[in-house]
């Protein structure tokens, strides 16, 4: 019988530490419930001093659903693990992707959430920031709010791993994959710039710099201001909990109203993570 977790809130702006789990053991059906209750009131959850194998990461992430298996991430995976992503930097291979976004939106589904396990971690840097997008949506003027809840943007998976992100694209070809090639054969999807999250019913603004191309319906220069203004607006520091990672930390946070930027400031110091995705719905707006 496990023990009552204990929830503890981390910052005003979102996320909680759970403590009082192990989460190599099987856990009762009410401790699962205070987890995903506690998941999507706080929208990420840290879970500090967790020895984990694979297998314990991918029971847990099917708590919450199931793990996505990307295609083209299948050789940067833990051997008889697809659904595992290892996340390895140090001084040969340089940290990549160091923007705000939402993982995967370039996808008709996106995965709903995203669980992140710390096997190493530098002593200096390498921090994640997390941004809460229910604040950013609420924060805006009603105007503002009523000329995004009828837009979407265009997502694109082709501009994620495109020339703009040189470092994505290079270790893509150093594992055999053409990105061109390769992402060629995904069409762009089209989101709601504000999405509904399914269990909350919350609002929450959805967008990810490195996959919206642009605002469907609008003018270049008019998408441009709207997606600029919302770039800057997500970074608002009242919106933001910056996560100093431990060794054996596990992270889940829920990409239909978080945005995360992973600091790309430990070069050329080593950092291992693996990375499992959590299958999730087609963004909708309830209006």
């Amino acid at each position: 019988m496990s023990a009552t977790p204990v929830v503890e809130p981390i910052s005003l702006a979102l996320g909680a530490e759970v403590r009082a789990v192990d989460l190599s053991q099987e856990l009762s059906q009410e401790t699962w419930e205070t987890i995903r209750n506690a998941f999507h009131q706080h929208s990420v959850l840290i879970f500090r001093n967790q020895e984990l194998a694979v297998e314990d990461l991918s029971r847990f992430a099917r708590a919450f659903g199931e793990p996505v298996i990307h295609e083209h991430l299948l050789p940067f995976t833990v051997e008889g693990h697809p659904e595992c992503m290892l996340l390895h930097n140090n001084a040969e291979k340089p940290p990549g992707l160091n923007s705000w976004h939402t993982d995967n939106s370039g996808w008709p589904r996106p995965p709903l959430g995203t669980v992140l396990y710390a096997k190493i971690t530098p002593e200096i840097g390498g921090d994640t920031l997390f941004s809460n997008m229910y604040m950013a949506y609420e924060a805006l003027s009603r105007p503002m709010q009523e000329l995004l809840l009828g837009l979407k943007a265009v997502h694109d998976v082709k501009k994620a791993f495109g020339s703009d992100y040189g470092t994505l694209q290079r270790n893509l070809r150093k594992k055999g994959i053409d990105p061109d090639e390769h992402f060629e054969r995904y069409p762009a999807v089209e989101h709601p710039l504000v999405r509904t999250h399914p269990t909350t019913k919350r609002r929450a603004l959805y967008i990810s710099g490195p996959y919206v191309t642009h605002v469907s319906g609008l003018s270049p220069a008019e998408s441009r201001a709207i997606l600029d203004f919302l770039y800057r607006h997500i970074e608002t520091n009242e919106f933001i909990y910056r996560h100093k990672w431990q060794r054996r930390d596990l992270v889940l946070w829920d990409n239909r109203c978080t945005q995360h930027l992973a600091v790309a400031d430990y070069f050329p110091r080593e950092r291992l993570m693996h990375r499992l995705n959590i299958a999730g719905e087609a963004p909708f707006l309830d209006r």
